[in-house]
């Protein structure tokens, strides 16, 4: 058998990867040349005989400056060096050195309240010249023609690096989801595919005092989670959030096991987008989750607890099981371990499971987060290119500068001060597998920086047993990682992708949060038995008549161009 170098190993998940994974993107464009002086007919050719782009020198510098006005979005998250803020930092520097770019923040907020603050923004019509936006808010600049049309200058200047980042996968579905009638109108926010799909996350810890093998199927989870109640007195064996999706404590994985995929549209027998919270096999899951509840396997309290209590619980020992994603064991795993440092607790993730012979399909969607957009009329719309180009090559290329650029060694976040942000979607994958192959050859000279800090981690945790590495170690490390589950998600093709990645449909923009919040409140009496089985029936007859019917006519009409 011909052995394969860990970097071709790399080289060929990392196109896998890239396949079917889409990242956190942000960028910009249409317009002129470099210098300002492009013509108009160049930044917006006719969409019945497009004008053939030139490429052009993606890191031009304008000369003399220009400038370019934005709104961001902050949180606790962001710190900075002293003397340094977000109007003045590595990054801001960068792009008035390399480019020539200024930019100038007309406003910042909380970003749990930026979206109610862009709404104003766009009411008011003075906005600014970039600017990341929701799907709906995407539509609604659409069809009040707020927005430039960005295709020529992302022809003419995006980067190989970003291209290959927007245009690896075969459906392009990343361009795709920004273009309108064949014209790209904004670049697409988008997180990874893969780190979105839930797995199980085990106290292994009690496992062991149980004396019971590794789950292989649904049933042995469900055995797991009854005895970790009954050898727990004041525990319960499965951790539930009171919103039942998000990122901590989901059914998700539990629906998986039916095959059932809520909250994502997915091809019926047919070929038809169906909602998959009203297909039949979410009744089979909503059984269960209710049998669960009266066998107090769930919290009886699951109703009020957001993922701050789950977390609690966790911490307190209150949890021998979550389904959750990739990032949970930094928080809040890594925070119970801390807590429970002399107790001997121990977490690993494991795939999810099927109750059935045919195995289960983790679903997730394409995370469409919004659209970073132009205004129209910005004589230099290209300079968002430019500057989605700088940060590739200053966070993630071969000439990347980790310490000025992602975090230093006192954990300063400058990955979170570029006006847009994005990362290789394989990255993670890529570290994942570069940082076990290290490890077991223990030679880490072929890791990048951040790779290294991953690597440093793993020996920490595994070989002189630092708790406080473990975070990492159960993404990057050897074993049984993080990683090494998603891994066998995207090797396998197992992984059951929403369909709809447009922007909302006009049905959904009015009926959308009508809809939900019946389904949370169906589910939630389901599960908790002030409601029989039966009257998940009654829903999907619900659901359809409040609009559901009409959402589903319009992503299906949506799917037929797309």
């Amino acid at each position: 058998m011909t052995k394969v170098s860990a970097k071709k190993k790399i080289t060929m998940l990392a196109s896998l990867a890239l396949s079917i994974s889409l990242v956190f993107v942000s960028a910009c464009s249409n317009g002129n040349g470099g210098n300002g002086n492009g013509g108009a007919s160049e930044a917006s050719p006719s969409a019945d005989s497009p004008e053939v782009v030139q490429p052009a020198d993606p890191f031009e510098k304008y000369d003399p400056p220009i400038e370019i006005t934005t709104v961001r979005s902050t949180s606790a998250r962001f710190k900075f060096l002293d003397g340094e803020s977000l109007d003045n930092n590595a990054w801001t520097r960068a792009y008035e050195n390399e480019l020539g770019i200024k930019v100038k923040n007309v406003w910042t907020i909380d970003e749990a309240q930026y979206q109610n603050k862009m709404n104003v923004t766009i009411a008011s019509g003075d906005l600014p010249d970039l600017m990341f936006v929701s799907p709906a808010q995407f539509q609604q600049l659409l069809e009040s023609d707020q927005i430039e049309d960005l295709t020529a200058a992302y022809d003419k200047y995006a980067s190989p690096f970003l291209k290959r980042i927007m245009e690896q996968d075969a459906n392009g579905l990343m361009k795709k989801a920004a273009t309108v009638d064949g014209r790209l109108m904004g670049i697409t926010g988008f997180g990874s595919i893969e780190q979105g799909t839930p797995v199980i996350w085990l106290r292994t810890d009690w496992l062991k005092e149980a004396n019971l093998p590794e789950p292989t199927s649904f049933d042995d989870i469900l055995s797991i989670t009854e005895t970790f109640t009954k050898q727990h007195p004041g525990a319960y064996g499965i951790g539930l959030n009171k919103d039942l999706f998000g990122g901590l404590a989901t059914i998700e994985g539990i629906a998986n096991a039916y095959h059932a995929y809520p909250k994502i549209w997915v091809k019926d027998a047919s070929g038809k987008l169906v909602y998959g919270s009203v297909q039949p096999e979410m009744k089979q899951a909503l059984t269960t989750l209710q049998d669960m509840y009266k066998r107090g396997l769930i919290d009886k309290e699951f109703g009020v607890k957001d993922g701050n209590k789950i977390a609690e619980d966790i911490m307190n020992n209150k949890i021998g099981l979550v389904y959750a994603n990739f990032w949970n064991s930094l928080w809040p795993l890594q925070e119970a371990m801390n807590a429970n440092a002399t107790g001997g607790m121990t977490w690993k993730p494991y795939p999810v499971l099927s109750k059935d012979g045919q195995a289960a399909s983790p679903s997730t969607n394409i995370p469409v987060s919004g659209y970073y957009v132009i205004r129209k009329g910005y004589q230099h719309p290209e300079a968002a290119v430019k500057l989605a180009n700088i940060q590739l090559k200053n966070a993630w290329s071969d000439e990347a500068q980790a310490e000025i650029y992602n975090t230093d060694k006192d954990q300063t976040p400058f990955y979170l001060y570029p006006v847009i942000n994005m990362e290789p979607p394989s990255k993670n994958l890529e570290a994942g597998i570069a940082v076990t192959e290290a490890y077991q050859a223990k030679d880490f000279s072929k890791l990048n920086e951040e790779q290294k800090g991953y690597y440093d981690n793993v020996v920490a945790y595994l070989d002189n047993k630092d708790i406080k590495s473990f975070g990492n170690a159960l993404i990057f490390g050897p074993g049984g990682s993080e990683m090494e589950v998603l891994k066998k998600y995207v090797e396998g093709s197992m992984m059951k992708i929403g369909e709809f990645y447009g922007a909302p449909v006009p049905t959904q923009q009015t009926k959308q949060a009508t809809l939900d919040k019946l389904e949370l409140e169906t589910f939630t009496k389901i599960i908790v038995g002030e409601s029989s089985v039966d009257e998940f029936d009654r829903f999907v007859e619900k659901w359809n008549k409040l609009g559901g019917d009409q959402i589903t006519n319009e992503i299906n009409e949506w799917k037929a161009t797309h």
